[in-house]
């Protein structure tokens, strides 16, 4: 059996304002290759992101502690059975199963740091609280599992950039994300827990698993998913040069934008019928597909990332904004990928409310007149949800939800009534533009 995947490649980079302060780095990062009974490589990626703060004083400890759990209790489940085509309960091992072995071990590894380097006061396992976030990718399926506020991302080899997943609703936990330290701990795991089936004939994608310091670097979630494929696309192009390219772009991000420490990790699924490349070297491409055009990033962190000249060690961060953009012609391929995205969500209904509140930041932006829905609309390449969303704003007047005038522009894509319904829900759920200044 042919192995499709690339060996991930990542980098962790502490924040600019950590740096500022003299401070650790809270988050970690594991990258690594494993081999099932049978034989076949399994690749793991995990990431996570230590509290911080005067309550989890050792969390630097407990994100580094937290990979390496995940990381051996994967190894140890793909020791005892190999992985197959999915079926036999790996969806249940990454809802329950290995949430339970990767809390169990994270537990005695931080009370056993504890014991060789004792603190004042009780050992608690509030001081070392992370976020965790893991994704196992096989020959026939690759799936994901975590708590916390990590977000992943799946590219397409056309730069489509689709959100996998993210914390919905860490207030259900009680606090501001959920973490290992919580007593609930493995029960958190199965709300951001899926298993992903392989087509033989599936294209070629990759799949970013990052912290959340680089969403938070990001005005808008159309920014972030930009700023995604841009990080999966020179990632596997940066060549032996990867990880240093990756770095500096990682430190732009923080300096430009949140401060918060960044991680993430990269892994990508080649053509099938051929081999994958080594990590770090070019994701192989169909001979006829030409490379997507770079879109402008908008209001994103206003920093650019681009690949320098061939060879170069850094990066030419640059991204300057584009300028007024054009009309999509019927045939073009933002046009093709905004019907396509409306067929996706509508062959799945029940979807569609969470893949749309997921893009509150948006609806919020475009409400309130903060983003461009033009330029969403000429990038729907990129971002087909996003520039269904910006058409879905009356052009006549910025910033009112288009279902204030009929017929709505997203009839003609055929969308599904429950995709219209869910679209007025998140309109009335978004905060008002602002009254005209006197």
């Amino acid at each position: 059996m042919v192995n499709r995947w690339a060996a991930p490649i990542g980098a962790s980079r502490a924040g600019a304002a950590h740096r500022r302060a003299n401070r650790p780095c809270q988050d970690a990062l594991l990258c690594r290759e494993l081999r099932s009974a049978d034989g076949r490589p399994v690749m793991v990626m995990a990431v996570a992101d230590g509290h911080g703060g005067r309550r989890y004083l050792r969390s630097d400890v407990g994100s580094r502690l937290a990979c390496e759990g995940a990381l051996a209790a994967v190894e140890r489940a793909l020791q005892e059975r190999p992985p197959g085509d999915g079926d036999g309960g790996w969806s249940r091992w990454l809802e329950r199963e290995l949430p339970e072995a990767v809390v169990a071990g994270w537990l005695q590894a931080v009370e056993a740091d504890w014991h060789r380097q004792p603190g004042e006061g009780p050992f608690q396992p509030l001081l070392y609280g992370s976020t965790l976030g893991l994704v196992v990718m096989t020959p026939l399926w690759w799936g994901h599992t975590g708590l916390g506020d990590w977000d992943l991302v799946r590219v397409e080899a056309d730069g489509r950039a689709l959100l996998v997943e993210e914390e919905s609703d860490p207030a259900a936990a009680g606090e501001a994300t959920c973490s290992l330290c919580l007593p609930q701990a493995a029960a958190l795991f199965a709300p951001r827990a899926a298993l992903h089936p392989i087509p033989p004939d599936d294209d070629a994608f990759a799949l970013v698993l990052c912290t959340d310091g680089i969403r938070k670097s990001c005005a808008t979630d159309a920014d972030f998913l930009t700023l995604a494929a841009w990080l999966a696309r020179s990632g596997g192009e940066a060549g032996s040069e990867g990880a240093g390219t990756l770095e500096a772009a990682l430190d732009r991000i923080s300096r430009e934008g949140s401060g918060d420490d960044v991680t993430v990790a990269i892994g990508r699924l080649g053509v099938p019928g051929e081999e994958p490349a080594a990590a770090g070297g070019p994701a192989p491409a169909r001979a006829q597909t030409p490379p997507p055009p770079r879109p402008a990033i908008g209001r994103a962190v206003a920093i650019g990332l681009g690949l320098a000249a061939a060879g170069a060690a850094l990066l030419a961060l640059v991204w300057p904004r584009s300028g007024p953009p054009e009309v999509l012609p019927a045939a073009s391929p933002g046009l093709q990928a905004a019907r396509e995205e409306v067929a996706r969500l509508c062959a799945q209904p029940t979807t569609i409310p969470l893949a749309l509140r997921r893009r509150a930041e948006l609806f919020a932006a475009l409400r309130k007149g903060q983003a461009d829905p033009t330029r969403l609309k000429a990038a729907a390449a990129g971002d087909p949800l996003a520039a269904l969303i910006a058409a879905d704003v009356a052009p006549t007047a910025p910033g009112v939800p288009a279902q204030t005038s009929r017929p709505r522009p997203l009839q003609a894509l055929g969308a599904c009534p429950a995709l219209l319904a869910a679209l007025d829900q998140q309109w009335a759920a978004a905060p008002p533009s602002p009254p005209p200044a006197p």
